[in-house]
């Protein structure tokens, strides 16, 4: 299996009416499966679109998606593959989409319920052989964090919104952080050859 990053997350800011962060965007496939970690965000979809076109992918082709968890920044793009079984922690179900307020609960609502096909993981799964879920709830209870074993870059550590970007990783490598969280990414992280953050560029170990 092999990984390609298509979209590298951010955030834009245009205070004080915007504030959009956006996820990384990560491809998995072979012959068999053409999977997206974290479809990403309403600003980012005609990047998405693009890289998909480039490798010849239609929306249909998806066959799965894996989600860190559900915020909206990460889950939006969602709701264009439709035949994808959707990966995402059970605690999802147990939210209360609503009390995020009368517009964002109605989105969250819509892009939740067009999941035709869910499998609701629990922590410990190990996907299709090469990609290892681990239950992190640091930054929002249905959090999970990977460790994928790939073709094109080894062992790849995705630890979600627990740990955004190279600045928060280095304070954690750096011993600056000792929170639950941070002994969590040192541990996960402790062989792997990559980092992919989900709002910045990803780091090789």
């Amino acid at each position: 299996m092999r990984v390609d990053i298509l979209v590298v997350g951010g955030t834009l800011r245009s205070a004080p009416y915007v504030m959009a962060p956006y996820s990384t965007v990560c491809l998995l496939y072979d012959e068999n499966k053409k999977m997206l970690i974290d479809p990403g965000s309403f600003v980012t979809w005609q990047s998405l679109e693009q890289s998909l076109k480039a490798r010849n992918i239609l929306p249909e082709d998806i066959t799965d998606i894996i989600l860190t968890h559900v915020h909206m920044d990460h889950i939006f793009n969602s709701i264009f593959f439709r035949n994808a079984m959707v990966h995402v922690h059970q605690k999802y179900r147990a939210r209360d989409y609503s009390s995020f307020g009368p517009i964002t609960g109605q989105l969250y609502s819509m892009v939740v319920s067009g999941w035709n096909h869910v499998n609701m993981l629990s922590g410990g799964e190990k996907l299709f052989g090469f990609v290892e879920i681990f239950y992190s709830p640091f930054h929002s209870s249905d959090h999970v964090s990977l460790v994928i074993e790939s073709e094109n870059m080894g062992k790849i550590f995705m630890p979600g919104d627990i740990c955004y970007t190279k600045v928060d990783y280095y304070e954690i490598a750096k011993g600056y952080r000792n929170d639950e969280a941070a002994h969590f990414v040192r541990q996960a992280s402790k062989n792997c050859d990559w980092i992919v953050f989900t709002h910045d560029e990803p780091l090789k170990l």
